[in-house]
């Protein structure tokens, strides 16, 4: 199997990953009636997710320093799957929340380990194009995660739905590690283990690209996890919601591989990612005044194209930024530090919208995003030098 083959393995691996993540947002609305829970209760289950996933970000790239990035997102891949099955085994709302916090703590050892080991596969000259394919791949699966289990929560029943979804990823891990056994396993020297991690974590400049790019993880939480349920709230029907809402996860793929490909050859990479943040906080802002179908779709193509080439960005300047050995490990802690934030926007929403309206919290949520934007002034010089450097090689 040449690389395009295992790239294309990798990519599908990141797609049913991300129907593990998203297809709780169809789910929603059942879980809420099965489980006779509060709106609060049910975005503090939607919030487990993602503080499983944002702890052990840390812990995921660690895990790839110390034993290697392929057993790493390989372990992650599996749990993901057994986690998704105990998700559709929870009968309240105790179980259900554990069940979704470790399946983001195995989601959060799949994610940046997979990324690095994609950078074992594929040429060089090829790995920005393939980071937009891998994010949007995210999409695919979180877009059928969406409508397809939508279809399936109707005629089956979301607990049923939640079982398949594990058991495909089950499969999947079996494929991979049957055919993945000649690719390398990169890992840091372990007396050097300290030393990386001290580099990471005290770069100013990950942190900064981090928290300046905000706004396409808060678009992807709030869009991915609550859109469906907003829209069920102006009277869409359940199949009309998840179909808008799996719209702008499914066109996100066109986002990351054209984005990737525009990325790749722009001279103004820095204002192209600040413009994209502003360009989503926008759109956040608009969702709250917009109830036709018609404008909602079109704000919909246009925040889900911006939000994927907004992550592909991020990760592409942390790529120029680190060493190979330390890829895994920058990914996640930018991925850490971003989905700390993601970790209570749904409470953020939900607290907003159950006390105030719906209004406020769309807006909220857009004054979120480009909070952080004015740190760029602060990095903007070294940022730049280094991608002259790493482009012009």
């Amino acid at each position: 199997m040449d690389y395009r083959g295992k790239a294309v393995l990798i990519h599908s691996a990141r797609a049913v990953y991300a129907v593990n993540w998203m297809d709780i947002a169809p789910a929603l609305i059942y879980i809420k009636s099965y489980m006779n829970l509060t709106s609060v209760q049910l975005g503090l289950v939607v919030t487990s997710f993602y503080i499983g996933i944002s702890i052990f970000q840390l812990l995921g790239g660690y895990l790839s320093s110390f034993i290697g990035d392929k057993q790493t997102s390989l372990i992650g891949l599996l749990f993901v799957g057994i986690f998704a099955i105990t998700s559709g085994l929870s009968t309240n709302f105790l179980e259900i929340s554990i069940s979704r916090f470790l399946a983001g703590m195995s989601a959060a050892l799949f994610f940046s380990p997979a990324l690095s080991l994609l950078a074992s596969i594929v040429p060089s000259e090829k790995y920005s194009f393939h980071i937009g394919v891998y994010n949007g791949a995210f999409n695919i699966g979180a877009g059928t995660g969406v409508i397809g289990w939508a279809i399936l929560d109707i005629y089956i029943g979301y607990r049923y739905a939640f079982l398949i979804a594990g058991i495909i990823t089950v499969m999947l891990f079996l494929v991979l590690y049957i055919l993945f056994k000649n690719i390398p396993n990169i890992k840091t020297e372990r007396s050097n283990i300290k030393k990386s991690l001290l580099q990471v974590f005290s770069s100013k400049m990950i942190i900064f690209i981090a928290f300046i790019g905000i706004g396409s993880m808060i678009s992807e939480t709030i869009m991915g996890q609550f859109f469906v349920y907003y829209l069920e709230s102006l009277s869409f029907s359940h199949i009309t919601a998840s179909t808008l809402a799996s719209i702008y996860l499914l066109i996100g793929f066109f986002g990351g591989v054209l984005g990737g490909y525009h990325f790749s050859r722009t001279d103004h990479k820095i204002r192209v990612f600040l413009l994209l943040n502003i360009l989503i906080a926008a759109l956040l802002a608009i969702t709250a005044f917009i109830f036709n179908y018609i404008e909602i779709l079109i704000v919909v193509i246009a925040m889900g194209m911006s939000t994927v080439y907004g992550i592909s960005v991020t990760y592409t300047f942390v790529r120029y930024m680190a060493r190979r050995d330390l890829i895994s490990l920058s990914l996640s802690f930018v991925n850490f530090v971003q989905l700390l934030v993601a970790a209570v926007i749904p409470v953020i929403f939900t607290i907003v919208y159950t006390a105030y309206n719906y209004k406020l919290a769309w807006i909220a949520m857009a004054i979120l995003s480009v909070l952080f934007i004015p740190l760029i002034l602060t990095i903007n010089k070294k940022l730049e030098e280094i991608i002259k450097i790493k482009t012009s090689v």
